[in-house]
Parts: C-alpha cells; sequence; structure tokens
C-alpha cells in the first residue's frame, strides 16, 4: 500500500510542482551524474500541449525554411521561363538564343559553395554571438542575394546571388536546428528537428504552382517570381523579430540573469516549471559538456606516439 501511495504523489509532484535540485533522488540523476528534467516523464501529446509556446517559437524559427523552399525550387524552375532565356541566354554556337551550359552549371555550384562557405565561420559566430544573431545574418545574406536576383541582367550577378542565397541557406540549416535542440523538451525534440523539413516541402509547393501559372500568363517576365521572394524574407524577420535567444547560449556565457529571461519567455505559460531547477539541469549539462571536451583526442594527438607513426606509415 504504501509503495502505491509513494507512486501516485510521485506522479502528482512530476506534473504539478516544482523540486529543489540540491535534494533531486537518484532516480533522477543518469548514469553521468546529469539531472534529468520531470517533464521527461510526460507523454508526447501531452508534451505538446504542456509546451505550446515553445511548439509556436519553433514554427516562427522555421519560417527560414520557407524561403528556403522558394530558393531551391524557383531557381531551377525560372531558368525554363522564356524572359530569363532572353535576358541571360546567347546565340553564338547555335544561332537560337539559349542559356549557356556551363552557366546553368555554376549557379547550381555556386549555391552549394555558398552553404559550405557558411560551414566555415557559423558555428564560431553562433557559439560567440547567439543563435538569434546567427538568424539575422541568414536574413542579411537572403536579403542581398534577392537584391542581385530582382537586379541581375548578367549571368555573372545572377551567379553572384545564388552565392548569397547559399551563404544564407547555409546558415540556416546549422543554426536553425541547434536552436530547435536547446529549446525544445526531449520527448518532442526529434520531432520538431524533422518537423523543419515540412517548411521547405511548404514552399516548394508554392512555387510550383506559382511557375507554373508564371509561365502561362508571363512568359517574358520571369521578375513577377523574383519580386515574390520577398513575402518569405519579410515574413522571416516578422517572426524572428520575436524570438528569444536560446537560454542554453546564456548559460553557456556564464549569463545566469539573461538565460532565466530567456526561460521565462520560452515557458512562462507552463504552470508550475521551476526555473532555477531548469537552469540548474542546463549548468550541469554544460559541466558535463566540457568535462567531455577535455577528455577527448585534438587534432596534435594524430602526431604523438603510435599515432605518429601510423602517419608516416
Amino acid at each position: 500500500m504504501a509503495s502505491s501511495t509513494e507512486k501516485k504523489d510521485t506522479s502528482i509532484h512530476l506534473e504539478t510542482i516544482g523540486i529543489d535540485p540540491a535534494g533531486v533522488t537518484e532516480d533522477k540523476i543518469n548514469s553521468y551524474g546529469l539531472l534529468k528534467s520531470r517533464y521527461d516523464e510526460l507523454s508526447i501529446p501531452r508534451t505538446l500541449w504542456v509546451f505550446k509556446r515553445v511548439i509556436v517559437v519553433s514554427l516562427a524559427v522555421y519560417t527560414g525554411y520557407l524561403c528556403e523552399g522558394f530558393e531551391l525550387n524557383a531557381g531551377g524552375s525560372v531558368i525554363a521561363n522564356a524572359g530569363f532565356i532572353k535576358q541571360f541566354g546567347d546565340d553564338k554556337s547555335t544561332g537560337v538564343r539559349a542559356l549557356n551550359p556551363t552557366w546553368v552549371s555554376t549557379w547550381s555550384a555556386l549555391l552549394n559553395v555558398g552553404q559550405l562557405l557558411t560551414f566555415t565561420y557559423v558555428s564560431w559566430f553562433a557559439d560567440r554571438f547567439g543563435r538569434k544573431s546567427s538568424f539575422y545574418v541568414a536574413w542579411i545574406w537572403l536579403v542581398v542575394g534577392c537584391v542581385f536576383l530582382n537586379t541581375a541582367k548578367s549571368p555573372s550577378v545572377w551567379a553572384l546571388a545564388k552565392l548569397c542565397n547559399g551563404a544564407g541557406i547555409g546558415v540556416l540549416q546549422i543554426v536553425c536546428q541547434v536552436y530547435i535542440m536547446e529549446i525544445c523538451p526531449n520527448r518532442i525534440r526529434g520531432g520538431m528537428v524533422v518537423f523543419q523539413s515540412v517548411w521547405g516541402c511548404i514552399g516548394g509547393i508554392i512555387v510550383a504552382v506559382m511557375m507554373q501559372q508564371l509561365n502561362k500568363k508571363h512568359p517574358d517576365n520571369y521578375l513577377v517570381a523574383m519580386r515574390i521572394l520577398w513575402g518569405p524574407i519579410a515574413f522571416m524577420i516578422v517572426c524572428w523579430a520575436f524570438v528569444p535567444e536560446s537560454p542554453w547560449h546564456h548559460a553557456r556565457k556564464g549569463e545566469k540573469e539573461k538565460a532565466m529571461k530567456a526561460l521565462k519567455r520560452l515557458f512562462g505559460g507552463v504552470e508550475g516549471y521551476d526555473f532555477e531547477e531548469e537552469y540548474a539541469i542546463i549548468a550541469r549539462t554544460i559541466e558535463h559538456e566540457k568535462a567531455m571536451n577535455e577528455e577527448k583526442p585534438r587534432f596534435r594527438d594524430v602526431f604523438r606516439g603510435l599515432n605518429l607513426v601510423g602517419y608516416y606509415v
């Protein structure tokens, strides 16, 4: 009888009131000595309901993928537009005006090059200046790219637009998922990370319908599609303006007050949410990460001991 009563009290306790991190029982600590959030015990439907504000914030962040869907699909479809061919094509080789295959390949390649370039700095930038600042960097890249798309009169300028858009998409692909993983509860984290593809698909569907109508009604005006691209870019910045910084970023920099403020903006509507408790979990997890990073092999270890022998062999 005592055992069943104890379980009942625990289940109520997990869903309604907070606990003191210093007095956490052993069943709330995993094998690494890390605190486990009491909200990890909730079912997935219950977690979605309790943390609906976080869901809304996640969807706001993912509006960037709407722009990605526009860019990736419109870029491949617009080259079939007669007006685009007239503007960027030539008739030197065949006598019939057509796009130069070299330029078509270059445009596709530069979109990927732009993404690769962001991989060299975005992790450092996001860790130093924050995830939200990185969102703004992505937005600036996309704005610059959109300006070039709407003003390009030569294949080289169009190529520059592709490079800028690729850089913006690259930032989104890295930072958005990191941000979502940091703010979402464990029970729904994986699903929310995968959900980003939905926004990209929505953007792709809109572009497919738009380009079909464009080629029918405005066969010589490819700029209509490029001007519509301003829509998701504007929608993106409006949504991002209300997104708080990740509390994990502030915690890593030792800024507890800012981290608590971010937690309150994200979880302020959750009944019985203990901000001190959750911050303690974040802080302890970060300490564990630092300890693990100190123990992992470093690049210079390749040139030491048996690794050095293997390197020369």
